[in-house]
């Protein structure tokens, strides 16, 4: 009976997990809408499960009752309940080798993937390339190989990307790394996607760098580095919710106008999209209300600060610089890169801020660190129960 109930966990949390990758695979497929909010509220319980048959030190049941609480103002507040979800994700993942389910995640991804891009060849689904206006006025034919987009194409590809370097760069030598960077080049040529070609090719030589150069692994500057990275894109995309409150500025020569050009129109967009309920920076909230995720816009850490609040986005964003620092304790170098990578590119795409949990792999880096990065993971382990007791956890 005891053996059967320590596995519990580990069954609940990868059934939670697979579904969660599902209906990140489906939101790109054509198929009939799903009643997400059922299934996110089975998944949810999954993992509840999996955290009260999983034993944690005194100091972690508290800090995941003070995060659930705190999740649960969210949810009263929004009635979304994506932050109380994201709580037991992350905390469920104590039961399982998180490196495992990593890999499990890469692959489950990789097949849904492809197989949409097959089905996409064979004339199922949606079509391989898109004819349409993408910047400028200017009508292009731009693959996107069933996806929808290409720029929501290279978003998959690079969170592919991600999984695949950070599970695998022990097994990889260099001339992997050629061989990623020549497929990135090629894949760009064909979906003409800037952004995603430009923090991919970032992703890839920086991994290349740290994996090639045992010297720079050791060093504590390029922690310090990704943590100043990281505040400047949050401080950017502060500034361009202001910007957008600057209306009578647009139709000027400005350098703003100019920074909302190279970014094809981002800035403009969190004003001008829906002018009634913008994401501008006098529209942000301490804490956000179910209306703010009706607004769907590219900017992603924007989209953090709108859909959840000031509050809530600055206790990640405090989160984010302790998840850093914890790799650099750790050597963790490749995680370093990982979310710098996703610290630029979510400046101005939003698909790592979302309702999906499987979308968020930095979820795996917090499952991973979050006890020793709230300096709770010492001393004994017990179920939750054990809190109800007068003895100490055991």
């Amino acid at each position: 009976m005891k053996e059967r109930l320590s596995k519990l966990p580990a069954y609940c949390f990868y059934i939670g997990l697979t579904i969660e990758l599902l209906i990140v695979l489906h939101d790109r497929s054509i198929l009939t809408p799903l009643p997400e909010g059922l299934i996110y509220r089975f998944t949810f319980a999954l993992f509840v499960l999996a955290v009260c048959f999983t034993k944690y030190t005194k100091k972690e049941w508290l800090w995941i009752i003070a995060f659930a609480a705190f999740a649960l103002l969210m949810y009263y507040l929004t009635r979304q309940n994506v932050a109380l979800r994201a709580v037991f994700f992350v905390a469920a993942m104590r039961c399982v080798n998180i490196k495992a389910a990593m890999k499990y995640t890469f692959w489950l991804s990789l097949a849904g993937f492809l197989l949409i891009v097959a089905l996409a060849f064979m004339g199922i689904g949606r079509d391989i390339s898109t004819t349409q206006v993408f910047r400028e006025g200017i009508i292009e034919t731009r693959y996107d190989f069933g996806i929808g987009h290409p720029n929501t194409f290279y978003c998959m590809l690079l969170m592919t990307l991600l999984l695949f370097l950070y599970c695998y760069y022990e097994k990889l030598r260099w001339p992997a790394y050629a061989v990623l960077f020549a497929a990135n080049i090629g894949l760009y040529l064909l979906t003409d996607s800037n952004t995603g070609f430009a923090v991919c090719t970032l992703f890839i030589i920086c991994a290349a760098l740290f994996h090639l150069m045992p010297r720079l692994r050791e060093k504590d500057w390029p922690y310090f580095v990704g943590m100043g990275v990281f505040l400047l894109c949050i401080a950017f995309s502060i500034w361009a919710a202001y910007w957008a409150d600057q209306t009578h500025l647009w139709w000027s020569d400005t350098w703003p106008g100019a920074v909302d050009k190279i970014l094809t129109g981002r800035l403009r967009g969190l004003h001008f999209d829906r002018p009634s309920d913008s994401a501008r920076l006098s529209e942000w909230t301490l804490f956000a209300t179910n209306a703010n995720y009706e607004m769907r816009f590219d900017m992603g850490w924007v989209r953090m600060f709108y859909w959840f609040g000031i509050i809530p986005g600055s206790l990640f964003c405090i989160a984010h610089l302790l998840l850093i620092n914890e790799c650099r304790r750790q050597r963790d170098y490749m995680a370093l890169v990982m979310m710098v990578i996703i610290s630029i590119y979510t400046v101005v795409e939003g698909q790592f801020i979302s309702l999906y949990l499987g979308r968020n792999y930095l979820l795996f880096l917090f499952g991973m660190y979050w006890g020793a990065m709230l300096c709770a993971d010492e001393g004994e382990a017990g179920y939750w129960w054990s809190l109800l007791s007068r003895k100490s956890v055991v």
